[in-house]
């Protein structure tokens, strides 16, 4: 059985334009929104944190090397300030970006004292907000080429 198929060259044509930008659309326009997104963590972190005497607030930062970018806090007690302590933990927004509970587990005390305290996250609320913005941009970008 012989099968003759033909394709309009302008199809053809507008098939290459996508496939040309989808192509690229990991080189520069995911890098620059990945940039993005990870300064506007780091505005709404420093935007949500509690900061009685700013420390923490100005120990959150964007780091940018090769191709990675983070957003670090560089306080020992960040952790205990964004999940809360002893009884009153809270892992949402972390649990809701698929972070695994393990990750949290690190910081637990080892229960010698008891210490209540309320989460205040900042961080990771923003991360979660954040990605959320990443996303609806991306998809407007490739929207635009469909």
């Amino acid at each position: 059985m012989k099968a003759n198929i033909k394709i309009n060259s302008n199809d053809l044509n507008e098939l290459n334009r996508k496939l040309s930008f989808l192509r690229g659309f990991d080189k520069k326009i995911l890098s620059t929104e990945l940039g993005r997104t990870a300064l506007s963590i780091e505005r709404l972190a420093k935007r949500e944190v509690p900061a009685p005497t700013g420390t923490l607030r100005k120990s959150i930062a964007t780091v940018i090397k090769d191709k990675t970018v983070s957003v670090v806090v560089d306080k020992n007690y960040a952790p205990y300030v964004e999940f809360g302590t002893g009884t009153k933990v809270d892992l949402t927004d972390m649990l809701k970006l698929g972070i695994p509970s393990s990750y949290a587990a690190q910081f637990k005390g080892a229960g010698i004292r008891k210490v209540n305290l309320p989460a205040r996250p900042f961080l990771f609320s923003s991360a979660r907000i954040e990605f959320n913005n990443l996303l609806e941009r991306l998809q407007k970008k490739i929207k635009k080429f469909r």
